[in-house]
């Protein structure tokens, strides 16, 4: 069985789409409303090895999650695709510092998220 992909989204339509499209695909999928809430699972033993995570959230935004992610499964092969309804190079190049596996800029096309999605569960 494949671990679960970790979607991270204040926009709950929105999150819940996502989660029926992956499933749709033959992925699992366990959501979290913002980085915090996303910490907390992982923290409480959530295992994971691809996380899908907005940007711009209340809380902790997605590079602040990304940031603490590292501190937190050091040694894990955990990917993190980060998207955004208004990617500057500021964040892309902040994301890609604290080693985001893919940047996506909303709306982005299903195909080519499921397409990476499957590249990562190809390595796994």
């Amino acid at each position: 069985m494949n671990k679960p992909i970790l979607l991270i989204d204040d926009d709950r339509p929105y999150r819940q789409a996502l989660r029926l499209y992956l499933e749709h695909h033959g992925f699992t999928c366990k959501e979290a409303e913002d980085g915090r809430e996303a910490l907390v699972l992982l923290d409480e033993g959530l295992n994971v090895d691809l996380v899908l995570s907005d940007f711009h959230m209340p809380v902790i935004n997605g590079l602040e999650f990304l940031k603490a992610l590292s501190y937190r499964v050091k040694g894990k092969d955990i990917r993190v695709i980060l998207v955004s309804g208004n990617m500057t190079k500021e964040i892309e190049k902040e994301a890609k510092q604290a080693g985001a596996f893919a940047l996506l800029e909303k709306p982005y096309d299903f195909q080519e998220l499921l397409g990476l999605v499957v590249s990562r569960a190809d390595k796994t």
